[in-house]
Formats: C-alpha cells, sequence, structure tokens
C-alpha cells in the first residue's frame, strides 16, 4: 500500500516537473518571439523615424504614456587637422559618471598598418561629479561639475549647449581647450524605428537615436590653436536595460563617407543550438537624401588582436530595397573598447548597376 502511495506520489511529481518544463520552455520561446526584429518588417516602413525634437533631448521625457529617464549624452568624433593628423574624441555626459578622452594619431608616420601608428593622449579625464542640467524654450544646457550657472562658472570646464540637430561643445582643461560644434546630417538612426526595443530574451529594452554629424571647430594647446573639422556622432540613448550581461557579442558600427552614412546594431548570443540576434540599422544615401533601412546586413571581423581582444579589420555588408553596401573598415585606435577607424575599401552597387565609390570614410566600432 505504502509503495503505491510512493509511486503515486512520483508520478504525480513527474508531472508536475513535466509540466514546470513545459512552462520554462514556453516562457522562453515567448521571449525568443518577443525580441524586436525591425528587419524583418516591410523596409519602406519608417514607423516612427522622425528629426528628434528638443523634448526628445531632454532628461525625462513620454513615451508610449511613461514618463522615461535619459539614459546619456554620448558625443564622439573622428577628426582631421590641416597637417593630415587625425584626432579621436569621446566625451560623455552622464547622470553618475562621465569621461572625456582626446587622442592625436599621427598619420605622417611611415607604417602602413594604422593601428600600429603613434598615439598621443591630448587630454582625458573621468570624473564622478554631478551633471549641471538647465533646459530653455528651445535649448538645453548640460555642464561639469554640477553649478549653479554654466555661463557664468569657471569651474565647469565641460559644457554642451543642444538644440534640435545641433550640440555646441566645449573643453577647458589645464593647457588644452576644445570648441566643436556637431550638426545634423540628417535623418538620425532611430533604434526600431523609433520604438522601445525589446533586445534580448530576458526582457532587456532600449530606445534612442544615433545622429550621424558634420563637426566643426578647433583645439588650442597652449598659444598653439588648430582648425578641426570630420564627422561624428550624437548618441542619446533613452531607455535601456544594459544587456551585455546577456550578449556575447554587440557590435555598434556608424560611420560617414562623401556618398553615405550608416548605422549598424548587432547583438549576438549563442546557447547550445539556439541563437539569438537583434539586428538593426540604416544606409542613408546622401546625394538623393535617401534613408534606407537594411533588408539584412552582416559585420565580418577580417582581423582580430589576440593582446588587445578586439577586431581590427571588419567588412559591412547591407542589402537594401536600392543597392548593396560593401565596405572595409581599419582600425585605427581604442578608446574605452571604441574603436576609430578608416574605411580602406567600399562601394554602393545600385540595383541597376550604377556604382558608388566610398571616398573620405571614417567611423567608430562600439564594443562592450
Amino acid at each position: 500500500m505504502a509503495s503505491k502511495f510512493v509511486k503515486s506520489i512520483l508520478w504525480n511529481l513527474t508531472k508536475i516537473l513535466d509540466q514546470v518544463k513545459e512552462m520554462l520552455f514556453s516562457n522562453r520561446k515567448l521571449a525568443w518571439e518577443c525580441i524586436s526584429k525591425p528587419l524583418k518588417e516591410h523596409p519602406d516602413d519608417f514607423v516612427n523615424i522622425h528629426n528628434p525634437t528638443i523634448e526628445e533631448y531632454k532628461m525625462k521625457y513620454a513615451l508610449d504614456g511613461r514618463v522615461k529617464t535619459v539614459y546619456d549624452w554620448w558625443y564622439s568624433a573622428v577628426l582631421k587637422d590641416p597637417k593630415g593628423n587625425l584626432y579621436f574624441l569621446v566625451l560623455v555626459f552622464h547622470p553618475k559618471w562621465s569621461f572625456y578622452r582626446i587622442i592625436r594619431i599621427d598619420t605622417n608616420h611611415s607604417e602602413k598598418n594604422l593601428w600600429s601608428l603613434p598615439k598621443f593622449l591630448v587630454a582625458g579625464q573621468t570624473f564622478d561629479e554631478r551633471i549641471g542640467y538647465s533646459e530653455h524654450e528651445n535649448a538645453i544646457d548640460i555642464w561639469i561639475p554640477k553649478t549653479s550657472k554654466p555661463e557664468s562658472s569657471e569651474n565647469s570646464f565641460v559644457k554642451s549647449a543642444i538644440e534640435a540637430g545641433k550640440s555646441h561643445l566645449t573643453l577647458k582643461k589645464d593647457n588644452v581647450t576644445v570648441d566643436l560644434t556637431f550638426t545634423s546630417l540628417g535623418l538620425p538612426f532611430w533604434i526600431n524605428k523609433g520604438r522601445e526595443a525589446t533586445c534580448s530574451p530576458r526582457g532587456d529594452t532600449m530606445s534612442g537615436f544615433y545622429d550621424i554629424c558634420q563637426v566643426e571647430g578647433s583645439i588650442i594647446q597652449g598659444t598653439l590653436k588648430t582648425g578641426i573639422n570630420g564627422v561624428g556622432i550624437n548618441e542619446h540613448l533613452m531607455s535601456f536595460t544594459p544587456p551585455i550581461h546577456f550578449w556575447k557579442r554587440v557590435d555598434g558600427v556608424f560611420f560617414c563617407t562623401d556618398q553615405v552614412y550608416c548605422a549598424f546594431c548587432y547583438l549576438e548570443n549563442k546557447i547550445g543550438t539556439r541563437q539569438y540576434e537583434y539586428k538593426d540599422g540604416a544606409v542613408f544615401i546622401r546625394a538623393t537624401n535617401e534613408y534606407l533601412i537594411p533588408i539584412d546586413f552582416k559585420i565580418e571581423y577580417l582581423e582580430f588582436d589576440d593582446l588587445k581582444k578586439v577586431p581590427v579589420k571588419i567588412r559591412i555588408l547591407a542589402d537594401t530595397t536600392k543597392g548593396e553596401l560593401n565596405a572595409v573598415a581599419q582600425a585605427m585606435v581604442e578608446i574605452e573598447k571604441q574603436l576609430a577607424f578608416k574605411i580602406v575599401d567600399g562601394h554602393f552597387v545600385f540595383r541597376d548597376g550604377r556604382k558608388l565609390r566610398l571616398t573620405n570614410g571614417y567611423g567608430q566600432h562600439a564594443l562592450h
């Protein structure tokens, strides 16, 4: 009798475990299915892609009836001076931590491998000071460290005056003064076509835009003032749950040439036989002002630096309704897993056979 009772309990437990397994499998399946897939949608459906208003640059804003908080204001740029020297700038305003780095790359060096070129830290600091923040009718001011008025404070050595589509950055530290204006080249790349994206099976989410910009300004070192210009990115993440604890590979690639500017986001992980992916991107044809959402794309690692554990040469392949992009990028320098690169070969081939050769191309490969 007792034996039958035990068997009955074990049988019931087995059924319960089977039900639990089924529930867990269903949840995994549901989570997998809920990862946003903007490239699987119709490529001509822009949903909510638009030029952002000043409201969307603010620290708090409304999305789908909920109040969201901005994650950070991230600026980066590849700049060139009249002598041909390149500079890589990264400047981040974050509510809890911020940093900036400016590195000069001596392109007159005889080495052909750009990754091995001499690099000189012009200025750089990480700081925990809270940011100052004030909103105006058509503009926003951010500064570090936090003080009552950025325009009158001698202690605020980093500032950004933001308008819709434009940011004016100033940095004064020690014997270095940097003055830069980031101006949007056109429609920015919007994550998930301007909606909040579910970007992992765990339910991680993100939203925001990456505005690729023309950058102009100057850098003063001691008494020497040098004009610099180039291309950069104003990254404006809004709702964001960092997915890096799940994703094994994270690629954010942004670049600009005379013919196109592009943005690609690729998150990938493999668990057992299942592969998880979040893919997103945009290709903008500058001559015709055409914003193209890829049908699909790939980011291939062509060369890998085993010491630094980073890809130093990549190929970007993107298929669109108007044609195919094929670009090869060579890394030049790294700042906090942000690689500045140069387009060393590339073209965009239209469906009708016309071919754009990509020239004067620079950009950034973000890794996590």
